[in-house]
């Protein structure tokens, strides 16, 4: 009988990897630096940001910061290690900065004037989105 349980499970294993799914460990990441915030990369983890939906991973340093900036699109942002600091506006002010953990959420609609922070240790956050995006600076 556990044999026959074991087979069973191997086989919906085997089948479902048979069937498309696709499986990416933060060993195959390829990270660039991203020039908007010094100290910070980024990696794309699937999809094309130019064309659809996409995940992509920014990596902060500590003490690394972003600009303000905003997307054309709708970001949702989930903090994976680290404590994530963001605020919205178009002046960065260390003062309206919160700090979220691992496992937070943060939905930020498209053109929205918004910037973060890594001031407690490295950071890593998970984006995903409907490309075409780009990073625009703003302005005070």
């Amino acid at each position: 009988m556990r044999a026959l349980a074991a087979a069973l499970l191997l086989g919906l294993s085997l089948g479902a990897q048979a069937e498309g799914v696709v499986i990416i460990g933060p060993e195959g990441l390829q990270w660039r630096s991203e020039p908007a915030a010094p100290g910070a990369a980024v990696a794309v983890v699937h999809g094309n940001p130019k064309t659809g939906a996409y995940v992509i991973r920014a990596r902060f340093e500590q003490g690394a910061r972003s600009r303000p900036h905003r997307h054309p699109d709708t970001r949702t942002i989930t903090v994976l290690q680290g404590r994530y600091f963001f605020a919205t506006g178009t002046r960065f002010d260390d003062t309206r900065l919160k700090g979220y953990g691992p496992g937070t959420l943060l939905v930020v609609p498209a053109n929205t004037p918004h910037y973060s922070a890594a001031p407690e240790g490295e950071v890593i956050v998970q984006e995903s989105g409907e490309g075409p995006t780009a990073l625009e600076p703003v302005q005070p």
